[in-house]
């Protein structure tokens, strides 16, 4: 019986994934486990199996496009199975759970029924009463779930223009009106001078004469650019979810600067007595071991927001911004308020290495609660992240800068760093998010505790 091959959810926030590449054919011979094609998203390159022996019937997906979550990829039939060919334009369905005791069909392959998305109660409410699908609207919610905000956000993206009997209609006597039409002016830009505002005739000729009179300004031609870049693939997929985050949620974004000497002196300190075990500190190693810190004190920061309220989460998993060549990354050091500091630094070189050769697995990239984003080493003081959901907060960091400051009433040179905390307000007010970033600053300035 023929199998169908579909297009796998990889992370919670995966909603599409772009064909890279086809390994296989038509016609070829497969075996459970080999590798079909490789699915690029916004965080990875990924090989997708065969979920069984057999030969190719059918390809459905060119290599470039960018296809849903659970959009149907291949059909992979028994040797020797006469399978009967699919419309391309049924890839975007549920698939289908066999019968029990079902007789097998040789010559067919099961009929795809709609998708049934995944959405919260006010979002399906909202849907029904505006006649909406929800399967043209882009899921935002943990595990890909649709929210009513995500509902809203369609209606406000696809909302027509109001025709003149959908709104206040205007006061405008017949020959107002005909002459408007001739002349191409716009009623609703007309102030009426007849009778409780009505637009008339010497209204609208007035209206045209000024139009005529005004200069034409030609708009300048758009430059010829040498290069397009395409927004697709990664790109186009930050694109999307760095838009969605900005829509979604209340961001704000408190800026401190703190007193990073100390910070500076452990991290020189612990690279001279790690230098036999061929183990080097970075500044975002000690970070990631403050903020798990921090967060045990704070959970509202350690936070995801949804239809049903604001989830606090148990485990603490501190996502690592990597910065590639046509985009970022973002892998997770899991429970990083229980590892040791050697440990964290360990696995986040591991990952920047492997990011940056596109080796990083799905597993790797998902399941982050609060995320850190170090610029400093691009010279870069502070700047302004973006939260990313299903998160409810993320930390930017600048660089470390010697500059004269006032320290213990004497003006001296010490190591400054500027923090930059961005919040969804509608998880958390400013007050504990701003003692949160306390919290970590005075960590940073007394980073000792760290190794108790």
């Amino acid at each position: 019986m023929a199998v169908e091959l579909r297009m796998l959810q990889m992370d919670q926030t995966m909603t599409k994934g772009k064909i890279g590449k086809w390994l296989v054919k038509e016609g070829d011979t497969v075996t459970e486990g080999q590798p079909l094609l490789e699915i690029e998203t916004d965080k990875v390159v990924h090989e997708q199996e065969s979920p069984t022996d057999g030969v190719i019937a059918q390809l459905l997906a060119e290599e470039g496009a960018n296809v849903p979550v659970n959009a149907l990829l291949a059909i992979i039939g028994a040797p020797g199975e006469e399978v009967a060919r699919v419309a391309a334009d049924t890839a975007v369905v549920e698939p289908q759970e066999p019968e029990q005791d079902a007789p097998a069909q040789p010559k067919s392959t099961p009929v795809p029924t709609p998708v049934a998305p995944k959405a919260s109660p006010a979002a399906r409410q909202l849907a029904e009463k505006l006649a909406i699908d929800l399967t043209e609207v882009t899921a935002s919610g943990p595990g890909g779930r649709i929210l009513e905000a995500d509902v809203q956000r369609y209606i406000d993206l696809r909302a027509p223009i109001p025709t003149e009997s959908e709104t206040t209609r205007l006061k405008a006597s017949p020959l107002a009106r005909r002459l408007a039409k001739e002349h191409g002016v716009d009623l609703s830009l007309i102030a009426g001078s007849g009778p409780d505002g009505r637009i008339v005739r010497d209204d609208v000729l007035q209206a045209a004469s000024t139009a005529t009179e005004m200069p034409v300004v030609e708009t300048p031609a758009l430059q010829q650019a040498d290069e397009v870049i395409p927004l697709d693939g990664i790109r186009g997929i930050i694109a999307e979810r760095m838009t969605l985050s900005l829509q979604t949620n209340a961001s704000v974004t408190l800026h401190t600067e703190v007193d990073a000497t100390a910070f500076a002196e452990l991290r020189g300190m612990l690279n001279d007595k790690l230098q036999a075990r061929e183990v080097k500190i970075t500044y975002t190693d000690l970070l990631v071991k403050v903020v798990a810190s921090a967060l045990l004190e704070h959970p509202r920061l350690n936070a995801t927001l949804t239809d049903d309220g604001i989830h606090l989460l148990s485990e603490i998993n501190i996502g690592v911004a990597v910065a590639l060549e046509d985009g970022l990354v973002v892998p997770v050091v899991r429970n990083a308020d229980r590892e040791r500091l050697s440990e964290i630094s360990e696995q986040v070189k591991n990952f920047a290495e492997r990011a940056r050769s596109n080796q990083l697995t799905p597993g790797e990239l998902q399941g982050g609660t609060f995320t850190i984003t170090n610029l400093g080493n691009f010279g870069v003081d502070a700047f302004t992240p973006i939260i990313n959901p299903p998160e409810s907060a993320i930390l930017g960091v600048g660089r470390i800068l010697k500059k004269p400051v006032v320290h213990e009433d004497e003006v001296v040179v010490r190591s400054m760093l500027t923090l930059s905390l961005t919040f969804d307000h509608r998880a958390v007010d400013g007050a504990p998010a701003a003692q949160f970033l306390q919290t970590v600053s005075d960590c940073i300035q007394d980073p000792y505790l760290l190794l108790v």
